[in-house]
């Protein structure tokens, strides 16, 4: 059950975690070219999230985790989410076992239903690749910095459930519509 948990939280945390090319510019930014584009445009009232975005960076408990080239989208209606992710260069794999299929094959995603107030950013989850999951709601804090989503949460993601120990992720998305 602690693989499922895991694998969970690297699908929200990056939507995958062994998560963006560095050579690719369209899916990582720079550390300065994060902190030039946060300071284009004062923090946006409240949690504008209605749009495309695609996943620039993530970390965990403060600390950068690459993307190695996981690609991964979000797209919100003024309702609905909606996001997909998937490994690097799955074509590639040799397929000689059936975990190398699977991996081939593998898109990680999810959607449903969200809210915002504030600084809350909360999805109600219809589907998701763990079926224990279904019907859940997950809890984030959002802030938007001109055409960058910095998306934070917990995991696990109730954090008056125990003591802990709990990772925090900070997700980084940019808004390509």
């Amino acid at each position: 059950m602690n693989l499922l948990r895991h694998l969970a939280a690297l699908t929200l945390a990056a939507s995958g975690l062994t998560l963006a090319d560095p050579h690719r510019p369209s899916q990582t930014m720079e550390g300065a070219e994060l902190r030039r584009a946060a300071n284009d445009v004062h923090a946006a009232a409240g949690c504008q999230v209605r749009g495309v975005w695609e996943l620039v960076s993530v970390s965990q408990d403060g600390k950068d985790q690459p993307l190695g080239g996981y690609r991964g989208m979000k797209v919100l209606t003024d309702r609905h989410f909606m996001f997909l992710g998937q490994a690097a260069r799955r074509d590639t794999l040799p397929l000689k076992t059936e975990m190398d299929t699977l991996r081939a094959y593998q898109i990680s995603g999810g959607a449903g239903t969200y809210t915002t107030s504030g600084t809350t950013y909360v999805e109600h989850i219809d589907f998701f690749v763990i079926p224990s999951w279904v019907g859940t709601a997950f809890r984030a804090t959002c802030r938007i910095e001109g055409r960058l989503w910095y998306h934070s949460f917990t995991d696990p993601n109730d954090t008056t459930a125990g003591p802990g120990p709990y990772r925090h992720f900070i997700e980084v998305w940019r808004r390509l519509e």
